[in-house]
């Protein structure tokens, strides 16, 4: 694996989603100007529509080369820096839960589908890494609060007053990338099932354990490394949505607050957005993503010079 080249096209791919962010972000969504007639439209044109978008990339700039921050909130005396130191780590709790988790559970999933693909355990084994994969995720959350409100005491399971408030969202997270790590793992066991090194190995006597953990399974792990950043993705993309129909107080809930959603009688009004707050959080995820990314040039280098 060439490094260097792996190296500069992240590096390009994080300069290209920094300078995208910001500028769909700071996207004028309320503009102040009318145009009543015909000619008023053919005279100006989109003057005024890029004359506030310029506005609005000029004086974000200029506030955070100004005064070393992203802005303000919609609570005067609370800056982006604060709401992200806030907000974040109980996020990041999450996530990394959520990430670990998956990983493990979708490997001894994935070897489980692996095992049983031709016996009658295979319902549960792939029938069910296929089920929760069609599902959407928000109607899983739906259930998951059916079964709470009537089984279960919600308001503990639920609440952010409780030290373990992370742990149901956790588990809400975790079940579509551990279903999405099972299919990955399941499949790159099954594409090398064939293998003369594999039929070799069963010729010696040995049982399918043996061979999965002996042969197989370390060519489905450097497979898995591949795709760690997009699980990554996976589980973020997840945590935002969970986060935002449980309540959880954490920066996915909060960040649907900024872009105007979940509106109070606290801020500016529901057209605005907390642009400066949006991006610390895009900013966070980005940084999330891309140290994931490095760790997977590391074991795929690593692993490469082993394989080698």
């Amino acid at each position: 694996m060439n490094i260097k080249k792996e190296t500069f096209k992240l590096t390009a791919s994080v300069i290209a989603a920094l300078i995208f962010m910001v500028l769909l972000v700071l996207f004028p969504r309320t503009p102040n100007f009318q145009l009543t007639t015909t000619v008023e439209m053919q005279e100006f044109g989109m003057m005024p529509f890029f004359q506030e978008y310029k506005a609005n990339l000029t004086n974000f700039f200029t506030h955070v080369k100004e005064h070393k921050s992203l802005g303000g909130t919609r609570f005067s005396q609370t800056t982006v820096e604060q709401e992200v130191m806030r907000y974040y780590p109980k996020s990041l709790l999450v996530i990394a839960l959520a990430f670990i988790i998956s990983i493990t559970l979708g490997l001894y999933k994935g070897i489980f589908d692996y095992k049983n693909k031709h016996s009658k355990k295979n319902f549960l084994g792939n029938g069910t890494t296929w089920l929760f994969q069609a599902i959407p995720d928000f109607f899983v959350v739906i259930i998951a609060f059916y079964l709470a409100f009537y089984y279960l005491p919600m308001g503990v399971i639920f609440s952010n007053k409780n030290w373990y408030s992370f742990a149901a969202p956790t588990i809400l997270v975790t079940i579509y990338p551990m279903m999405y790590v099972a299919r990955l793992t399941s499949a790159s066991l099954l594409h090398q099932d064939g293998s003369d090194y594999i039929r070799t190995a069963f010729a010696k006597g040995n049982k399918i354990k043996q061979v999965i953990k002996g042969h197989i399974l370390k060519n489905s792990l450097l497979d898995l490394v591949g795709h760690l950043p997009t699980i990554m993705i996976v589980v973020i993309s997840n945590m935002l949505m969970v986060e935002y129909l449980t309540g959880y107080a954490g920066a996915g809930n909060r960040i649907f607050i900024a872009l105007g959603g979940r509106q109070n009688n606290i801020g500016n009004g529901a057209g605005d957005i907390e642009a400066g707050l949006v991006i610390g959080f895009g900013l966070c995820f980005m940084a999330t993503i891309l140290i994931v990314h490095i760790v997977k040039l590391i074991l795929l280098t690593r692993l490469s010079h082993k394989g080698a």
